[in-house]
């Protein structure tokens, strides 16, 4: 019997997803709903078209979407920039090009019992459906639409509004979205970005676009580290299984060790540091499901941002603008707290207390601009659709709240803990259970196993 396969966000997973099923589909055919909030498919947040051209933080010859087709992407872009090499850092709408002519050439070669039907609009709930179908999902302005099941593929949820921000949400000087950036400021204005991840460098950059009027930047997070840089390696450089690191380190101190020991024999042997964060970024998932919550928490608590900072890093172009702000004096790293932010006419004053210090400090900036980076804790989404979902008991946050408990192939775990058949997530909230699940390598593969197994079962 035909089945219908719904799926709720048409962003990089969602995509990926539906090309997937195009090209492999379930023997009886099936009718394949995509569904977008948005005005655009195939982009989401990360590869929207900007003026300013942010860009990706890993190079074109790894950032395919199929993982069986590691240069799919570099032929694509070669195709539009002929002298572009497997080893540049590419514009992130030329990737959102890329997704939506993946989906086009997969709608194209599907079978004719297959259909894609692209549906607008926002999802509201999901409920039991009343037509023999499995589950609904519902609009506020137009009828549910019915599926065996429901794929949630809803991306990184937005930056949670800070409490400090609440009296300010629609003060001129505050940015809640970093890519909000007016061009009117200039040498003689000063901003503060708060956070300092791969989003502040993403403000910083487009901020400092004009090298002649580029605005006093202040930053501050928690801890005051920034992302390392990326630089030329060999990704596959450490070889093995990793039965041995798996199998010594029974804690987090035990496999911090083991990591450090493994980073001083490669680059005692002339290799780099990222070739061994890539060896454990493939171990991840495994080294993460073994910890005892315990482990986890303190994994989060002590070194989830430096693992962050290490894992996800800066392209060349943009540590090199980041080392020539910092050297001119225009970016001035921050650690501390905010305490207090308060308007004074068109500015804003910030109290803040600096990390390791009793005594408060102040600065007054012409912007502030919140850079923390998405909000994975599902019960502060402000998200209508999770609230719904959570409300309704048909998903539930992790223990620490980096994302929403799943299953194999990224089936939902309900309020009771029972495993869900037809509900299936797929997206940066995996995170919970894998650590790592925002990068197209994690996503495009959980993307294909949850295909597949879509396939099997219809």
């Amino acid at each position: 019997m035909r089945k219908t396969l719904v799926i709720v966000g048409a962003g990089f997973s969602g995509t990926v997803l539906a090309a997937n099923l195009l090209r492999n589909p379930p023997a009886a055919g099936a009718d394949i709903v995509l569904i977008e909030r948005s005005d655009t498919m195939g982009r989401g947040v990360a590869y929207a078209a900007h003026e300013y051209p942010y860009l990706l933080n890993v190079p074109a010859a790894r950032s395919s979407a199929d993982p069986r087709d590691p240069l799919q992407f570099l032929r694509f872009a070669q195709q539009r920039l002929p002298n572009v090499t497997g080893d540049a850092y590419l514009p992130r709408a030329l990737y959102g090009d890329y997704l939506q002519d993946l989906l086009l050439q997969a709608e194209r070669g599907a079978r004719p019992e297959v259909r894609l039907q692209r549906v607008f609009g926002a999802v509201t709930a999901i409920l039991p459906a009343q037509n023999g179908a499995r589950l609904a999902a519902q609009f506020a302005d137009r009828e549910s639409i019915a599926g065996d099941a429901v794929i949630l593929a809803m991306g990184n949820p937005p930056a949670p509004l800070p409490s400090w921000a609440h009296e300010l949400r629609d003060h001129e000087a505050f940015r809640q979205d970093p890519r909000d950036l007016p061009e009117s400021l200039s040498a003689e204005h000063s901003v503060l970005i708060v956070g300092n991840g791969l989003t502040m460098v993403d403000a910083a950059s487009a901020l400092s676009r004009h090298p002649d009027r580029v605005p006093m930047l202040h930053t501050i997070s928690r801890r005051g580290v920034t992302p390392k840089p990326q630089t030329d390696f060999h990704a596959d450089a450490v070889r093995g299984s990793g039965e041995e690191l798996l199998s010594h380190a029974r804690s987090l101190r035990q496999l911090l060790r083991a990591c450090r020991v493994l980073a001083r024999e490669v680059e005692s042997l002339g290799g780099d540091w990222r070739e061994v964060i890539a060896f454990v970024r493939n171990l991840a998932p495994s080294l993460w499901r073994r910890m005892p919550l315990a482990e986890r928490r303190r994994f989060v608590r002590h070194l989830q941002v430096h693992w962050d900072i290490h894992r996800h890093r800066l392209p060349p172009q943009l540590t090199e603008r980041m080392e020539d702000l910092r050297r001119s004096g225009k970016l001035r790293i921050g650690a501390g707290r905010i305490e207090k932010v308060v308007a004074q006419d068109r500015r804003l004053r910030v109290s803040w207390r600096p990390r390791g210090s009793t005594a408060a400090a102040e600065m007054t900036v012409d912007m502030v601009v919140n850079a923390t980076g998405p909000n994975y804790n599902i019960e502060r989404s402000e998200d209508p659709l999770m609230n719904s979902l959570r409300a309704a008991g048909l998903v539930t946050p992790d223990a620490l709240n980096l994302g929403i408990r799943t299953a194999r192939f990224g089936a939902c775990v309900d309020s009771q803990g029972r495993v869900s058949e037809h509900l299936y997530y797929v997206g940066p909230l995996l995170r919970a259970e894998h650590l790592d699940a925002t990068a197209a390598a994690e996503l495009s593969v959980h993307a294909d196993e949850l295909a597949a197994h879509l396939a099997a079962r219809a």
